[in-house]
């Protein structure tokens, strides 16, 4: 039952015309990123929470006086081991710039931070733009099926010198088929970009929040501000 399922949609598919090649390559990358995004997503969502109170901890057990480079380096190794991570790769960029002997460093490390974290943010983005381009270009793609089926048609009717639904019904299954696929591949498309973008977003108003509490801690414990004011 299967195989007489699956080759009726072989069929289906085939009879959709040559625009249909296009549309199946980008189905196949719409859901392959869809299932990319969906894990990376989630686990990085988890794992940026955990880093972050690990993080405080580190911080706060440390005492940071400024002077103490056993609790620079114990704080430089936990970054160390989360280096995927876009807050530990601020982090280890924020300890480098305080432990730097450049006093002109170390005054503009909060806003080296700042446009560090906004690069991260796009590179987060990965390749939601694919979606978005999918999803705005299958419906073209799928029309221009259509127009070819049509001109089939006529193409048909031309050759056979007679009309009737026998001559042109091939030529209108092509031009349905090729114009439903495009529609489906592109809702698929832009309901998983605006999901994701929501994630996103998301995402980095999580890090954005993250960075800055952890720069306010190493602000504070540095000496450069004095704590509880």
């Amino acid at each position: 039952m299967g195989g007489i399922q699956g080759q009726a949609v072989f069929e289906w598919l085939r009879s959709g015309g040559f625009a249909m090649y296009p549309l199946l390559l980008c189905s196949f990358s719409v859901w392959v990123i869809i299932f990319e995004r969906l894990w990376h997503y989630r686990r990085l969502r988890r794992e940026l929470k955990a880093f972050h109170l690990e993080a405080l901890n580190a911080i706060l057990r440390g005492g940071m006086s400024g002077n103490s480079a056993s609790d620079w380096e114990r704080l430089r190794s936990l970054c160390v081991r989360h280096s995927r991570l876009p807050t530990a790769q601020l982090l280890t960029e924020a300890l480098e710039r305080l432990t730097t002997s450049d006093e002109r460093l170390r005054k503009k490390w909060q806003d080296h931070l700042e446009r560090r974290r906004q690069l991260l943010n796009q590179e987060l983005r990965g390749q939601l733009w694919i979606l978005g381009t999918i999803g705005s270009s299958a419906p073209f793609i799928g029309l221009f099926g259509t127009v070819v089926g049509i001109l089939r048609s006529f193409h048909e009717m031309a050759k056979t010198g007679s009309g009737g639904f026998a001559v042109v019904a091939s030529g209108i299954s092509e031009s349905l088929i090729a114009t439903a696929a495009g529609i489906v591949v592109a809702v698929v498309a832009v309901m998983a970009y605006n999901t994701f973008q929501t994630r996103w977003n998301s995402l980095v108003l999580m890090i954005k929040l993250h960075t800055e509490e952890l720069a306010e801690m190493l602000e504070c414990m540095s000496g450069e501000t004095p704590c509880g004011s």
